[in-house]
């Protein structure tokens, strides 16, 4: 995939040719966007969806998706953070709007944790973890999802929702309102065989799509959630293109890494 998401968010691997969702030094607001073919939604129904801000002269641009899994924690993509984690007070986490650019609540982070082994080159452990300042009232729009540990089984064909802010177009206009979309998730070699040429699927990913229409996530969804039956199982990471039947959506495998979250949690 070049880099499309449906709330996930995917990066921009320029030695591989890879077109995921943009890395911080190429995010713009512009390409910090939305779902493709995906449909309007409350934000009472998936009230775990957070926007990732980043402070620009104007003031704060979107640039990632976020996934909330306690009152002071959230998640992302490591790509949407590399450049903040002795720069913290940059970003902001807003949660309880459907809309890209106004609503709902915004927190300051204290802490911004990227994955000690984060490839930029492979997106291999493509996961970040944000802490919060306060913590976040949680209610009808605001609330934890319960995300996958190590022993959760993902069946293919799993039908799955993912959401984001983000392009709803390759290189398209990005969504003023909250999007989601229903994918499904895909054989873990078959994405491999998709992907040869261009990077490795490995464990700590796993593969979506959908068809009639073709639905994907996309530029500016990075970071943002895939959930299946009411369980966080993947965060937007990348693809070659959007919404591309040739190339299924790529996120980061949460059950991978639920030792790693729940290190943080804890501490």
């Amino acid at each position: 995939m070049n880099t499309c998401t449906f709330v996930t968010f995917f990066v921009l691997v320029l030695s591989k040719n890879l077109t995921s969702f943009p890395t911080l030094t190429s995010l713009t607001e512009q390409t910090a966007a939305r779902i493709v073919n995906g449909y309007e939604v409350n934000i009472t129904d998936v009230p775990y969806q957070a926007a990732l801000r980043r402070r620009v002269l104007a003031g704060w641009a979107h640039m990632c998706g976020a996934v909330i899994i306690s009152t002071k924690t959230l998640l992302t993509a490591a790509h949407c953070t590399t450049s903040f984690v002795g720069d913290p007070s940059s970003l902001r986490a807003v949660v309880g709007t459907a809309f890209r650019l106004s609503g709902g609540k915004s927190y300051e982070l204290s802490r911004v944790v990227v994955h000690e082994y984060y490839s930029p080159l492979s997106l291999e452990n493509d996961i970040s973890l944000l802490v919060t300042s306060k913590q976040m009232s949680f209610g009808e729009s605001v609330k934890a999802v319960n995300f996958a540990r190590a022993t959760h089984v993902l069946p293919v064909g799993t039908e799955a929702i993912v959401s984001g802010f983000g392009s709803v177009s390759y290189e398209g206009p990005a969504s003023t309102v909250l999007l989601a979309a229903r994918v499904t998730i895909v054989e873990q070699d078959t994405c491999a065989r998709a992907y040869l040429r261009i990077a490795d699927i490995t464990t700590g990913m796993l593969c979506a799509n959908a068809t009639n229409p073709q639905r994907d996530a996309c530029q500016g969804d990075s970071g943002g959630p895939l959930v299946a039956n009411n369980t966080l199982v993947g965060i937007v990471s990348w693809g070659e293109g959007c919404a591309d039947l040739t190339y299924p959506g790529v996120y980061t495998r949460v059950s991978e890494y639920s030792s790693w979250i729940l290190t943080y949690i804890e501490s």
